[in-house]
This record gives structure tokens, C-alpha cells and sequence, in this order.
């Protein structure tokens, strides 16, 4: 199987494009531009993002405490499932996500505390 690529949401925030693996498996890209908040989330497998170009400030919860680390190019973060995490953009920003596990396998739980404030950005 060769990988295909699909655009699958674009809003004022950037885009996501999913890239299609063998084995029902996918890479996320996303652009997102400066001042874009985008998770606020956790999911039930691991997963690394990767940040390829731009800046970015990313917001973690971890035993019950906020840390929150600046991220540029080339910089990596593990997020092990179960942890809440959430980017800031700073500067238009090119990421792909990587989730250990087949599309389909995993879900998303929201964490209130950082989704509003990537609600808030998407109505900027």
C-alpha cells in the first residue's frame, strides 16, 4: 500500500492533513498559525509530536501539576496516554503527530481547563 494523504479539517487555526500508513496506521501534519491554540486533550495510547518548523509552547498536566515548555524546531514530546496536553503556536508552525496504535484503536478525552482556551482561539 502506498501512503495517501487527505485533508481532514481546516479552520482559521491551519490545517491537518492525515497521512495514511500501511497497516491502517497514520501520521498527522498540521500547520497551525501564530496565536493557535490546538488539543487540550489526552488519549488512550502514546503518542510523539514532533515539531518540524516554527515555535511553539506546550502545555502538559502531570501529577496533577501544569508544566509548560517552549519547543522549536526539531524539538520532540513523548506524551504517554492518559496525559492531558495542548500546543500555543507562536509562530506559524509545521507538527506531525504519531499515535501508537491503528486508526480506530484509541480515543480522545478533553480537558476542560485547555480546551477552552482552544475554543477561544478558534473564534479569534
Amino acid at each position: 500500500m502506498e501512503p495517501s494523504i487527505e485533508k481532514v479539517h481546516e479552520d482559521n487555526r491551519g490545517v491537518i492533513y492525515s497521512i495514511n500508513l500501511p497497516d491502517n496506521k497514520e501520521l498527522m501534519l498540521l500547520h497551525s498559525k501564530a496565536g493557535a491554540f490546538r488539543g487540550g486533550h489526552s488519549h488512550t495510547v502514546d503518542e510523539v509530536v514532533v515539531l518540524l518548523s516554527g515555535k511553539m509552547r506546550y502545555y502538559k498536566r502531570i501529577n496533577d501539576m501544569d508544566q509548560v515548555a517552549d519547543m522549536a524546531e526539531g524539538d520532540v514530546s513523548y506524551n504517554p496516554a492518559g496525559l492531558p496536553h495542548m500546543g500555543e503556536f507562536l509562530e506559524d508552525s509545521w507538527v506531525v503527530e504519531y499515535k501508537f496504535a491503528r486508526k480506530g484503536e484509541w480515543k480522545q478525552t478533553d480537558y476542560e481547563p485547555m480546551r477552552e482556551k482552544v475554543r477561544a482561539s478558534n473564534r479569534s
